[in-house]
């Protein structure tokens, strides 16, 4: 649970990221956007990691009973 709002404080923190590179220059618009876009990507793969990990530990589980 710890893990989600986690995750959803690194969304906000991105959130107000993407409203800042609006206001910004237009020349580190695009840098803003791309690490945005970037540091999405990597949290999405961690609840990819963890929700994979969190199958294998049920599994283990069962194996373990």
């Amino acid at each position: 649970m710890a893990f989600l709002e986690t995750k959803d404080e690194i969304q906000a923190y991105l959130n107000t990221i993407d409203i800042t590179a609006d206001a910004v220059d237009p020349r580190f618009r695009h840098i803003l956007k791309v690490q945005i876009n970037t540091l999405d990507a990597a949290t999405n793969n961690l609840i990819d990691d963890l929700n994979a990990l969190t199958e294998k530990q049920e599994r283990l589980r069962e194996l373990l009973k």
